[in-house]
């Protein structure tokens, strides 16, 4: 039997699946046509490939139809807006520099101009669903995330290099700060707001303890699917993902840097656990309210499926390149996941977080 490469990355979350996304898959096709998002060479392909859906679903087991679908669309918006400012060689820079302004415009006023573009559209069919749903002050967290994010991976001029290669030009961890941010899950974690029916007062939200917690997140989101991440030219210039930077800057080869990768990702796991121990011990008078306590619980599961669905979905990902390409590398042995004892630590006798209380919310651990 094969042994699959890169080996499994085990996480300490429970798997689960929204029963919907048959459905918000459909939802999800016909707004991007309808929006004229598939109208290019490959981009509907790509988009297939992607299976946004079942990310979405992993990460929102419990969502209503409509929710998943909306979430769905939202990283979708994502995938494609990254797939065309940052990688596409197709617009000139003037160009983008005048769909990126559209872009922004929408963030800040939740609408789109008439003779703005199909990726402007888009976005403000989301927004105005979600807008005036929140308040103003979450409304300015969001535009703050989606902006940085959208400039994070855009090319804003044919002589300016990608923002990646710039970062890394100041050491692994600058574009570690970079890829927490390029990644798009800070836009993300607050609509995870959203569908969990409220908003976390501005005392969590902007705090250190919630801070440290969505940054573990979004590491060890992005992480994993870097390490999963099929490239090639290892030890080129620029690197394409973590693996990448880490094969380039220490001269090793790409089994050394995945394995670099898998300790880095589960080092975050156990700051994520920790930094959420000390988010649910210490809160104070917000413990109080039964509703900041029903929306946080239901934000820090989503955090939870998100870890779990990422690992789930790019490793099915890499498996289904590898059936095409009629290649070993995704057939996996049996068994032989193991969570670090520094990790399995952190967990009760049920393989919950030690202090977990979400349960008094009505609310199940993932």
């Amino acid at each position: 039997m094969v042994e699959a490469h890169p080996p499994r990355i085990p996480l300490p979350f429970a798997l689960d699946r929204n029963p919907h996304a048959p459905d918000a898959e459909c939802g999800l096709f016909d707004w991007a046509r309808r929006h004229h998002l598939l109208d290019g060479p490959g981009i509907e392909k790509r988009l297939v490939g992607a299976r946004l859906t079942d990310l979405a679903a992993y990460t929102h087991p419990d969502a209503a139809p409509e929710l998943l679908c909306l979430y769905a669309q939202f990283i979708a918006w994502q995938f494609l807006a990254h797939d065309r400012y940052a990688e596409s060689e197709e617009h000139t820079a003037p160009t983008e520099e005048h769909l990126i302004d559209q872009i922004e415009s929408v963030y800040r006023t939740g609408r789109a101009e008439p003779g703005a573009g199909a990726m402007a559209h888009a976005l403000a069919d989301i927004l105005e669903r979600v807008y005036p749903a929140m308040s103003t002050k979450w409304r300015e967290q969001f535009v703050v995330e989606g902006v940085e994010t959208l400039h994070r991976v855009a090319r804003r001029s044919a002589n300016t290099s990608h923002p990646a290669t710039r970062e890394l030009s100041c050491g692994v961890d600058a574009y570690i700060r970079y890829r927490r941010v390029a990644s798009g899950q800070f836009p993300c974690l607050l609509l995870d707001e959203y569908l969990a029916g409220g908003e976390l007062p501005a005392a969590i939200r902007d705090g250190a303890a919630y801070d440290d917690v969505r940054n573990a997140q979004a590491d060890v989101v992005s992480w994993t699917g870097d390490y999963y991440a099929s490239r090639d030219g290892v030890g080129t210039d620029p690197p394409a993902d973590l693996v990448g930077v880490l094969a380039y800057v220490e001269h090793v080869g790409r089994e050394h840097a995945e394995a670099a990768v898998a300790a880095r990702i589960q080092d975050r796991v156990a700051d994520f656990m920790a930094a959420r121990r000390a988010l649910q011990g210490g809160r104070g008078a917000a413990a109080a309210d039964p509703r900041t306590e029903l929306v946080l619980g239901r934000c820090v599961s989503a955090m939870h499926h998100r870890m779990a669905g990422t690992e789930a979905w790019a490793w099915e990902n890499i498996r289904c390149v590898d059936r095409r390409q009629g290649s070993g590398r995704g057939r996996a042995t049996g068994g032989g996941l193991h969570v670090p004892e520094y990790v399995a630590n952190l967990l009760d006798s049920r393989g919950r977080p030690r202090g977990w209380d979400g349960g008094a919310a009505g609310h199940r651990w993932p």
